[in-house]
């Protein structure tokens, strides 16, 4: 599979101090901290992808005005047309929902993989859960039932929110804090997605070990962003897989002792 992440939204702002000595500061900001007269401005004058995204999420989730599908699927269209991964990811779930147009999985499964291939996680998230599924769940459209595609689109997952981890905490980066909590939740729920691939065997050769590595993987890297030296979640799983670790240890020495009698 061949992925790039094609658009990551911030803003360039730079301030100058008050008394109108030193040095300007120039940083990037999410969109959501950009008023809606500017964004629509921005949209209507440069059709900027930024404003265009960020209109479409608000009016699709109903953040700070009125919630409008109609409003926010023709924002989404526009920048998707731009190929932006989010507002494709958008488009895809209202095909599968139902908002404002009709349900039509063909078309979900269309927007999905389009902006699965342009960096969507969220996308990518869907794909993994698609694959393990199966044309059932789906009406009878999408994939068949493909372990091996549901993982490596796990891996691809993983990677990409790396990828986003890595833009959205750079030193000149500020009030990103909600996107960043969005990606250490999706980071613990991917790493945790693809222990279990290699727990159970699916997709991939079964590996405990292997398993146990991406659990503490995960933990560490969430410790790492949080300073938390403990990680609950992850402390738990892990905890649980060692367990397992040890009882199978336990019935393989049996087996050879059994063996050597």
């Amino acid at each position: 599979m061949e992925v790039n992440i094609s658009y990551l939204p911030a803003v360039a702002q730079t301030f100058v101090p008050e008394d109108g000595e030193g040095r300007e500061i120039f940083v990037f900001r999410p969109y959501a901290a950009i008023p809606l007269s500017e964004l629509e401005e921005h949209a209507e004058q440069q059709n900027d992808r930024g404003s265009l995204l960020e209109l479409g999420e608000r009016y699709y989730f109903g953040l700070g005005v009125e919630q409008n599908y109609e409003k926010a699927i023709a924002y989404l269209i526009r920048a998707a047309e731009q190929n932006v991964q989010d507002a494709q990811f958008l488009i895809a779930e209202c095909y599968r929902c139902g908002y404002y147009v009709k349900q039509d999985y063909e078309k979900y499964f269309q927007w999905l993989d389009a902006a699965a291939k342009n960096g969507s996680w969220k996308a990518m998230f869907n794909l993994c859960a698609a694959y393990r599924e199966g044309k059932k769940a789906y009406g009878g459209f999408g994939p068949k039932i493909d372990h091996t595609q549901s993982f490596a689109w796990s891996l691809q997952a993983e990677k990409t929110i790396l990828g986003y981890w890595s833009f959205y905490t750079q030193a000149n980066f500020v009030d990103f804090d909600e996107i960043k909590k969005e990606l250490l939740r999706a980071y613990a729920r991917i790493t945790h997605q693809i222990a279990a691939h290699y727990a159970e065997g699916m997709g991939v050769n079964r590996d405990l070990t292997t398993a146990l590595g991406w659990l503490q993987k995960g933990k560490r890297f969430v410790s790492n962003a949080t300073g938390e030296i403990r990680v609950p979640l992850f402390e738990r799983s892990i905890e649980r897989l060692k367990q397992r670790i040890a009882k199978y240890e336990e019935k393989k020495l049996a087996k050879e002792a059994e063996r050597k009698k």
